[in-house]
C-alpha cells in the first residue's frame, strides 16, 4: 500500500488519556486531543492539544499546544516538523510500516530548535481504525541516554477524510 494511502489512517479527530514521566520530573496523567488533515497530496497537518495534572482529583491544567506538518518524501520516508507553545520545535525523520490491521510510524529527531536542554527525541504511533497508541522518548542534557517521555491510548472521535 502507498504511504499515503497509509496515512489516511490518521485522518480525523483524537482524543484519549496519558501519562508522563521521566527521571528529573514528577510523573502526570494528561489527556489529549489531536486532528490531522491532510494539507494536499504529501503533506498532513496536526493540532495536538494538551491537559495534565500531577495528583488525581485535581482539576486538568492547560499544559502543551504543538502544530506542525508530516511530509512524505520522495523516497517514501516520512517528516515531521512540529512547533511546540513552549517554543521548541522539531524536526524527525521515520518511516510506516503496514502491518495488517495496524500501522505504524516511527521517527527520530534530525533538530531540536530553541531548547537548549533537548539533545534528541523520537516517537511511535500505532494506528487502527479506531484507536491511536503514541509513545515518545527524550534525551536531554540531564540525562545520558534517550528515555521514555509519554504514553497516550487515543480513541477516534471523527473521520474526517
Amino acid at each position: 500500500m502507498k504511504t499515503h494511502a497509509l496515512l489516511n489512517y490518521l485522518v480525523g479527530n483524537w482524543a484519549g488519556n496519558g501519562r508522563g514521566y521521566f527521571p528529573t520530573i514528577s510523573s502526570f496523567e494528561y489527556r489529549e486531543t489531536v486532528v490531522f488533515t491532510w494539507r494536499d497530496q504529501t503533506t498532513l497537518f496536526f493540532d495536538q492539544r494538551t491537559e495534565k495534572r500531577y495528583n488525581a482529583g485535581e482539576p486538568f491544567e492547560v499544559s502543551h499546544w504543538e502544530s506542525g506538518f508530516i511530509r512524505i518524501l520522495d523516497n517514501d520516508q516520512l517528516e515531521m516538523i512540529n512547533a511546540q507553545s513552549g517554543g521548541r520545535a522539531e524536526v524527525l525523520t521515520g518511516h510506516v510500516i503496514a502491518s495488517a490491521p495496524q500501522i505504524e510510524l516511527h521517527f527520530t529527531s534530525t533538530q531540536e530548535i530553541n531548547d537548549a536542554r533537548m539533545i534528541a527525541t523520537s516517537r511511535t504511533f500505532q494506528v487502527t481504525e479506531t484507536q491511536l497508541n503514541y509513545q515518545m522518548w527524550m534525551h536531554t542534557t540531564t540525562v545520558d541516554h534517550i528515555q521514555p517521555h509519554l504514553e497516550a491510548v487515543l480513541s477516534r472521535s471523527e473521520r474526517n477524510i
